[in-house]
């Protein structure tokens, strides 16, 4: 089990419940499975719902904020992702989504178009296969559902294990990555999208990366700014903080800023996301879901 896996859900995991809840979800209207809105503190999402029954990471809308599709950790150890759906206003599930396999999958991220729907997995390429290391897959929506799973190939994958997806607006990709050359055990990388194809990863440098573990990244959709995990840091408040660094003109990075203790614990902080209406900001501490207004996470940026 990897070190980032199970720090960050060690503390929130317990006895693992059954598959789906939906016999025993309370009715659940409006967007954002009808939870009232969070201010500049953030606040538990959905407890009770996404949780506590397993540990809960990863969370992502649709862009058209029907879907919402999070990862969870069983008690065997492996992870997988599930899905709730809003139908006729009113929110059903949770159940698996249908194209995880009997392997590791996580970390969901949607294009922002919603067409694609990007995550990780430990599945073989061939289906008799053993698993492997985590790669980067995605999956394309047809009127008759997601299409079977696809690997995303090289240059984005590589030999060793893929994290996190995350895309701008225009298709370029964000991940981390355990390939050769970083500066520490995972970097994050970033890689352009041009016509039909990546185009060779590139470290985000050492404003970003450091001799530690940085993981799970989330830029903005203009790629103005990453909100990234690091794990133990100089100056950090405990296992895994929440870091920020705004991208120059130039396409250079400031130097990562410690979100501080309004976000980060002695536990660990990891899986940012955002709303697709930038609204509100998602994350994971010590196995638990949390969300935030998301003006209270940007404000007091500086170089």
């Amino acid at each position: 089990m990897n070190k980032k896996r199970w720090l960050g859900c060690i503390f929130g995991l317990v006895v693992f419940g059954c598959v789906a809840w939906a016999d025993d979800l309370p009715v659940l209207a409006g967007p954002y499975l009808g939870q009232p809105p969070p201010g500049g503190d953030p606040q538990r999402f959905a407890a009770g719902i996404v949780g506590p029954e397993r540990c809960v990471f990863n969370a992502t809308f649709a862009p058209d904020g029907r879907e919402f599709y999070y990862s969870v950790k069983e008690e065997s150890g492996r992870e997988t992702i599930m899905v709730m759906r809003r139908v006729d206003g009113q929110w059903r599930g949770p159940e698996n989504a249908p194209f995880v396999s009997r392997h590791n999958d996580c970390d969901p991220f949607f294009s922002a178009d919603g067409r694609r729907l990007w995550f990780i997995s430990t599945r073989p390429q061939e289906a008799s296969g053993a698993a492997k290391d985590w790669d980067i897959w995605y999956v394309e929506r047809t009127t008759g559902g997601w299409t079977a799973a696809v690997n995303a190939g090289p240059p984005v994958n590589s030999p060793q294990h893929e994290y996190y997806v995350s895309l701008t607006r225009d298709g370029t990709i964000y991940f981390a990555s355990e390939r050769p050359g970083g500066h520490g055990s995972f970097d994050i990388y970033r890689a352009g999208w041009q016509q039909d194809h990546f185009t060779a990863p590139e470290n985000l440098g050492p404003a970003v990366n450091s001799d530690r573990l940085e993981h799970d990244p989330y830029v903005a959709p203009d790629e103005s700014w990453i909100i990234f995990t690091s794990v133990d840091r100089s100056g950090g408040s405990g296992a895994g903080d929440l870091y920020l660094s705004q991208r120059r003109p130039d396409g250079t990075w400031t130097a990562a800023r410690n979100l501080g203790p309004a976000f980060n614990t002695p536990g660990y902080e990891f899986c940012a996301n955002v709303s697709p209406d930038g609204q509100y900001f998602f994350f994971t501490r010590s196995g638990n879901l949390f969300w935030v207004a998301m003006n209270a996470v940007l404000d007091g940026r500086t170089e």
